[in-house]
């Protein structure tokens, strides 16, 4: 991942976190399924269409989890003049209008995660990893979570994230 203000997709020196590392030092940390967790993501993606931020940013792991439904969340939310930031494996750099994408490369911590970083008056970052543990299904994939409405964890997973679009 190579992004502006990040030179060779590095984290800033001394930092080397992501943005769960960030939120489950701060917050208490859950166990989830995806099931569970697709239900609170979409809770927090309902909050931002109603009081879009300025800026949105959210990894999804990898590309095939971009669901038309996410896409349109998304979309909507550029459509209301929200900057929006994707990241992904597999990701193309152009997803929709307003909308950038960042592709991952597979050694690239974020491709563990599942973030959703939402600045502004209703701040909130959600912040999962992937266990990889066995399971039937995709949406049996385990994960351990937090969720933080502090803003200064929610501005330190925005920049660790975009720093060129920090607010």
């Amino acid at each position: 991942m190579t992004l502006p203000g990040r030179p060779g997709g590095a984290a800033p020196p001394g930092l080397g976190a992501t943005p769960y590392a960030v939120v489950a030092a701060a917050e208490r940390v859950d166990r989830g399924d995806k099931t569970a967790l697709v239900a609170l993501s979409r809770s927090l993606e309902r909050q931002a269409l109603v009081a879009p931020p300025t800026v949105v940013a959210a990894a999804l792991q990898d590309a095939r989890f971009l669901t038309p439904a996410t896409l349109g969340v998304y979309t909507r939310l550029a459509d209301a003049g929200v900057r929006t930031r994707l990241f992904a494996r597999g990701l193309t750099s152009y997803v929709a209008p307003g909308v950038d994408g960042v592709a991952l490369d597979d050694d690239d911590p974020l491709v563990d995660e599942w973030v959703i970083v939402l600045p502004g008056e209703r701040p909130a970052v959600f912040a999962a990893t992937d266990l990889r543990e066995p399971c039937d299904s995709d949406l049996e994939r385990c994960f351990l979570y937090a969720v933080s409405h502090d803003p200064e964890v929610v501005q330190e997973c925005l920049r660790l994230l975009v720093p060129d679009l920090a607010v």
